[in-house]
């Protein structure tokens, strides 16, 4: 969540930035915040790998302590191993904290320049400029479990939870949120048909959701998968045409393939 805050926080500014005369700044740690997600993204896969395989392990040698065995012995050292690599990848996580906070302070450092109004002074635009309906409590907790359920891997409760919340809060600001929650997660399966429903249904009740150039992206992607190249292409310029200054643009952009 503090990531996704960061990360946040950053695109914001940069895209104040734009406007002011610092695009090369600006690219660079676009890149390096691009970069940096992706990084965070494999480290916590990792972590959750290692941690699976040292809770096996140690069940195993809770069921071996008293029996002599050699494989025991064998198991012992094979844990040590895994620590040690547990180790090494929360060092790797701290250090990637560490860069997220001077990678904030560049971009505070740009703004104050630039004499923007610091994040703490920025009011981001109202949601449900799209005719959604404020959030109620109940609909923000089925939400946040849904979101908690997937980051912990737990993908079929979160589907659950996703499809809940549009059933009973569909025509809500957070919406988009869950639709393109369940669109990725489709796409991640393969399932390129109904990530693209996804995508598609988003884009036509929310417009102006964050998540547009995101969906417009990742839409592409499903036409693709779905050998609808020409359709691929169109949503490609779409999101060019319209959303130029985004990450996904200028990843579409620095993608030889795509052109």
């Amino acid at each position: 969540m503090t990531c996704k805050l960061q990360f946040l926080s950053l695109t914001v500014v940069a895209v104040v930035l734009l406007g002011s005369g610092c695009a090369p700044q600006l690219d660079r740690i676009e890149t390096s915040v691009q970069a940096n997600r992706d990084e965070i993204a494999r480290l916590q896969a990792e972590n959750k790998l290692l941690l699976q395989e040292v809770q096996a392990l140690a069940s195993l040698l809770r069921l071996e302590r008293e029996t002599g065995d050699q494989s025991a012995a064998l198991k012992v050292a094979k844990l040590t191993q895994v620590s040690g690599r547990l180790d090494q990848l929360m060092q790797k996580l701290d250090d990637n904290a560490e860069y997220m906070r001077n990678l904030s302070a560049r971009v505070d450092l740009l703004v104050t320049r630039s004499g923007i109004p610091t994040l703490g002074e920025y009011r981001p635009p109202a949601r449900g400029g799209d005719g959604a309906v404020e959030l109620p409590e109940e609909g923000r907790t089925i939400l946040e479990a849904a979101d908690l359920d997937r980051s912990s891997g737990n993908t079929g409760l979160a589907r659950l939870g996703y499809e809940e919340f549009l059933e009973k809060y569909g025509r809500t600001e957070a919406a988009d949120d869950a639709l393109y929650r369940l669109g990725d997660m489709d796409l991640a399966d393969g399932e390129h048909a109904a990530a693209l429903e996804r995508f598609d249904d988003l884009l036509a009740r929310f417009p102006g959701s964050e998540w547009v150039p995101a969906a417009l992206f990742k839409s592409r992607e499903c036409l693709l998968g779905l050998g609808r190249e020409d359709e691929a292409a169109a949503r490609a310029r779409l999101l060019i045409e319209n959303h130029p200054g985004s990450t996904e643009a200028a990843m579409l952009q620095a993608d030889p393939e795509s052109r």
